[in-house]
């Protein structure tokens, strides 16, 4: 009863007028932490589905310097989809990018043909203090890289004003944040005549003639962290076509912030090294992404992703190990040994191995799928002499790396 009280107190002396705040992001120099989100989206042409899909994007945030002004950050972007046969996320692709942004969370400038971060400005603090119930407006702008779906190797601008309301407070996750809720609409033409020359596709592609969104965000503010603690996101893009289509995508996101702990990587190599000094095949090392098990000459059945006996003890007792980390996601990559020409030979087999070791390891309760990356890197980087079989056995390896995050 006595917390009941207290929880009503705390809400109505932070919903009080005479209750206010100074919004502005933290950016203090050697700030780490990472954004986590999943989105279902689905696009469509016209009034037919054409795909769904699940996304998992990684965003890993660091300061390297500030001043009184803002900071240089340098962001870190992962995005990895869905496997409808495994249930497991499939790495994508990744690119890191550094940007100024102020303290208020404006950009500063950045190339033209840049196309991430793809949401600028938002959101956006005012100088003054908020109270709850405060509404305000800033410009932002997207940018739409149209290579990938529409073949138009253009990035476009799309400006826009955001609406911002100070909803108040609410209990998140054994602490109080702010809620901020944020509207925006935009609606714009596309002029593809000013387009450089070269960036539009031959004949037989049709291009956009204009796009608009919609999209709304529940935004939940660390006041004490000075960074956002969770997302919730609702949105729509809707590109209408030379020829008449349109081609629509919308869907909705929940994300949250995990601010990154201090661990130290060799000290964290000398305690994995003694755990796993008894375990056959298994080695320890350190990457720029964290601290890598290294499982060598894995042994599955010829030319397929299924454990030979044994195998599965092997991974109980990294198990062990790897629950010692809960906080940090792990990237579980396959490689194989080239048998014939060409280096990306294997490519499928080596991200199925690999998803058979994460999937062993969510069935096992290790970690959720959201929190495992799935790579297959085929025959691409050796670490032994192909042309042996001492060397073709130390290629046919699971790497698990647990990430610092």
């Amino acid at each position: 009863m006595s917390q009941k009280i207290i929880f009503c107190f705390l809400f109505l002396l932070l919903s009080h007028p005479l209750f206010s705040r100074d919004f502005r992001f933290n950016q203090e120099e050697g700030m780490e932490y990472r954004i986590v989100s999943e989105v279902n989206e689905s696009v469509w042409m016209d009034k037919n589905l054409l795909g769904q899909s699940e996304i998992l994007n990684r965003i890993g945030v660091r300061v390297l310097s500030s001043d009184s002004e803002g900071a240089l950050l340098e962001v870190s972007y992962g995005i990895s989809e869905k496997s409808l046969d495994t249930g497991l996320y499939i790495y994508t692709w990744e690119d890191v990018k550094e940007f100024y942004r102020t303290h208020r969370g404006l950009y500063g400038q950045i190339p033209v043909n840049q196309y991430l971060p793809s949401v600028r400005n938002v959101p956006t603090w005012p100088a003054e203090d908020l109270q709850p119930g405060t509404s305000w407006s800033a410009m932002a702008v997207e940018v739409h890289d149209l290579k990938p779906f529409f073949h138009v190797d253009y990035r476009l601008h799309i400006p826009f004003r955001v609406f911002y309301t100070y909803a108040g407070v609410q209990e998140y996750e054994g602490r109080t944040v702010d809620v901020i809720q944020i509207n925006y609409h935009f609606m714009q033409s596309i002029d593809t005549a000013s387009f450089p020359p070269g960036s539009l596709p031959g004949r037989g592609y049709d291009i956009p003639s204009g796009v608009q969104g919609d999209f709304k965000q529940t935004y939940l503010w660390d006041p004490e962290a000075g960074i956002p603690a969770a997302v919730e996101d609702e949105f729509l893009i809707s590109y209408s076509m030379a020829s008449g289509r349109s081609y629509t995508f919308k869907g909705k996101a929940s994300g949250k912030v995990i601010e990154a702990d201090q661990w130290v990587k060799e000290e964290v190599l000398e305690q994995l090294e003694e755990a796993v000094k008894d375990i056959e095949d298994v080695s320890v090392t350190l990457s720029e992404e964290g601290v890598v098990l290294t499982l060598e000459d894995i042994h599955f059945v010829p030319d397929s992703s299924r454990f030979l006996p044994g195998e599965e003890q092997k991974l109980l007792r990294l198990k062990e190990i790897l629950l010692q980390f809960p906080a940090h996601d792990l990237m579980i990559t396959g490689h194989t040994a080239r048998v014939g020409t060409s280096p990306d030979e294997g490519q499928l087999l080596s991200e199925e191995r690999a998803g058979a070791v994460a999937s062993f390891f969510l069935k096992e309760g290790v970690r959720d799928a959201s929190a495992m990356i799935i790579k297959g890197m085929g025959a691409t980087r050796p670490v032994g002499d192909n042309s042996t079989e001492e060397g073709r056995k130390l290629n046919r390896r699971v790497e698990i790396t647990i990430l610092d995050n």
